[in-house]
């Protein structure tokens, strides 16, 4: 992780007006590493930040890391240090550290590309990184850090060595975006489409575009915006755009030319890949467009497409037995279950297996999404087994006429699950983090 400096620390307290002792300025040179971990190592080229979280409180372990040798520290309590230490106090540590991370950001003059949207974004991020590279060094947004800390920790993993970074941008509620987009500093932006994920907290569809947009915000002036045509609220996301003087791109799905389930032909090349789902080709588009952009080979391109492999957890294919079990539990919204279970329904086999577990944070329309997804499979009438589990997912066990089983918790699935692990069998695996269906996975892998 690169170095802020005091100058750096000092400013950004100077403009949140936060409470500092005025003779730190004396050392306004000094560089230090930026930890939010107290369980690091620490030394005197280190300043602790302390967040405080729902489970935890940053700042209860400050005076462990001032034992360990630390003498630096941002807080937002108002804690007794010993005298030898140098504190910052600001009420909202995380906006301290976004503001830091655009300072550090400002040190580097290269394009910064940043991802939203309801589904995809990981796979689009990684496939787009997958595509720059064969031109430049890309710094990539790693595992899920896509939030308020997320982010400004990939910022200050910046170098001197990269020439383009790509950063994923998560949220589930209003202005997280707005205050990521601060540290960010945008040259590009894609949102990659709109789902009813996060209704819990944002109430409509229009609203969860409003919140997307808000990437918008601190973009870099003839910064440019990527919208894809095929999503929902399209008209808003280009209203909101047009809003910041961007320079807007629309893509369509209909500039793919798709051939079998994995090849198609795009700008006369031909592209083979071994994602599963057609709505994969929206995410490869979209990395397209991005590598276009940034004028990268195309042919380089379709050459390494055929080597990328999902993330785990991410519609990944795992072969037991001949059963393919296709794990897909990172997280789940009704658009990505609808996407899978169609999926599903497409495969050869010939007994079809789906594991449902709760689709979380769609409230108050939990019961008619999940439903929804009985429906679904009612009408597909090629789904043979339904394994559903969750508060919710009980809806979808009440409506599907298939042959069904339900539980409340994902370890309760796994013998039942493993009944059907056989010869000529494609098993779903799909659910919302907080289900925690990772165990089930590891344990039928095992």
């Amino acid at each position: 992780m690169g170095k802020t400096c005091l100058k750096d620390i000092i400013k950004v307290a100077k403009e949140l007006k936060a409470d500092y002792l005025k003779n730190i300025e004396k050392e306004e040179n000094k560089e230090l590493y930026i930890s939010t971990d107290s369980r690091e190592d620490f030394n005197n080229d280190k300043i602790f930040l302390a967040i405080k979280g729902e489970k935890f409180n940053g700042n209860d372990f400050a005076l462990d890391c001032y034992n360990k040798g630390c003498r630096y520290f941002i807080l937002s309590e108002n804690l007794k240090m010993p005298e030898d230490t140098k504190v910052f106090y600001y009420d909202d540590t995380i906006i301290f550290f976004i503001k830091l991370a655009r300072e550090y950001r400002r040190r580097f003059d290269i394009p910064i590309i940043a991802i939203t949207g309801s589904c995809g974004k990981t796979t689009t991020k990684e496939l787009t990184a997958l595509f720059l590279s064969t031109k430049y060094k890309v710094l990539k947004t790693e595992g899920n850090l896509n939030n308020e800390i997320g982010v400004p920790k990939t910022i200050f993993n910046l170098d001197k060595t990269f020439q383009i970074a790509i950063i994923e941008a998560g949220m589930n509620h209003k202005n997280e975006l707005l205050r990521i987009s601060e540290a960010i500093e945008s040259d590009l932006i894609l949102i990659n489409n709109i789902e009813e994920v996060h209704l819990s907290n944002l109430g409509s569809i229009k609203n969860i575009a409003l919140a997307k947009s808000e990437l918008f915000n601190n973009a870099k002036k003839n910064a440019i915006a990527i919208i894809n045509k095929n999503s929902n609220q399209v008209e808003t996301l280009i209203k909101e755009a047009k809003k910041k003087n961007l320079n807007i791109i629309e893509i369509d799905i209909k500039d793919i030319i798709k051939i079998d389930n994995q090849t198609f032909e795009y700008k006369g090349i031909i592209f083979k890949h071994n994602l599963i789902g057609d709505f994969n080709l929206n995410n490869i588009l979209s990395a397209l467009k991005i590598a276009e952009i940034y004028n990268t080979d195309l042919k380089e391109c379709s050459k390494i497409l055929i080597n990328y492999k999902s993330p785990k957890n991410r519609m990944q294919i795992i072969n037991i037995n001949e059963c393919m079990i296709i794990n897909d539990c990172y997280n789940s919204n009704p658009s990505a279950l609808k996407n899978m279970i169609n999926y599903l329904s497409k495969r050869k086999e010939n007994k079809k297996i789906a594991v449902i577990g709760d689709m979380l944070e769609i409230e108050p329309k939990s019961e008619f999404y999940h439903r929804e997804i009985g429906d679904l499979i009612n009408s597909l009438n090629n789904i043979n087994v339904v394994i559903a589990c969750g508060n919710y997912s009980k809806y979808i066990y009440q409506t599907v006429n298939c042959e069904k089983y339900y539980f409340e918790k994902a370890e309760d699935t796994i013998s039942k699950i493993k009944e059907f692990i056989k010869k000529d069998t494609a098993i779903l695996i799909k659910a919302s983090l907080g289900m925690n269906f990772n165990i089930i996975i590891e344990n039928i892998k095992n």
